[in-house]
C-alpha cells in the first residue's frame, strides 16, 4: 500500500502526553493516525462516541434549563441507586450476570441426577 504524507497542527502539550501513552502501547502517532482511519473507513462513522454534556443536551434535546436538568439528573441518580438496592437494578460485568441466579446450581443437580439431554424437572 502507498503512503503519502499527513500533517496536522495539534496542541504541544496534547502531543507529548499523547506520545507518551503510544509509546507505553508501542505505538507511534503516525500508526495511531492510520488505525483511527482505518476504523472510521470500516465503520463509516468515528470509532468512538462524540457527546455533549448532559447540561447541554437536555437543553437542546428536552428545552430544560440547567437547573432542571441538575434537578432532573440527581433525581434519575437517586432512582437508579434504589433500583440497585432493592434488587431492581444489577450490574453486568459478564455473561453469568445475565444467567437466571440459581441456574448454575439447577444445572449441577441435574447433572448429579444423570438425566437424560432435554429432560427437564423444573418450570423456568
Amino acid at each position: 500500500m502507498a503512503s503519502i504524507p499527513f500533517r496536522t497542527r495539534i496542541d504541544r502539550t496534547l502531543k507529548k502526553e499523547s506520545d507518551a501513552v503510544l509509546k507505553a502501547l508501542g505505538l507511534d502517532a503516525g500508526s495511531f493516525v492510520s488505525m483511527a482511519l482505518a476504523q472510521l473507513v470500516n465503520r463509516r462513522g468515528l470509532p468512538f462516541a462524540v457527546t455533549e454534556s448532559d447540561a447541554n443536551y437536555f437543553v437542546s434535546e428536552y428545552g430544560l434549563t440547567r437547573q432542571q436538568s441538575i434537578k432532573t439528573g440527581t433525581a434519575m441518580r437517586r432512582k437508579t441507586a434504589r433500583a440497585r438496592r432493592t434488587d431492581k437494578l444489577r450490574e453486568v460485568s459478564g455473561l453469568s450476570d445475565l444467567v437466571p441466579r440459581n441456574y448454575w446450581r439447577r444445572r449441577a443437580f441435574s447433572k448429579a441426577l444423570n438425566l437424560h439431554a432435554g429432560q427437564k424437572f423444573w418450570r423456568p
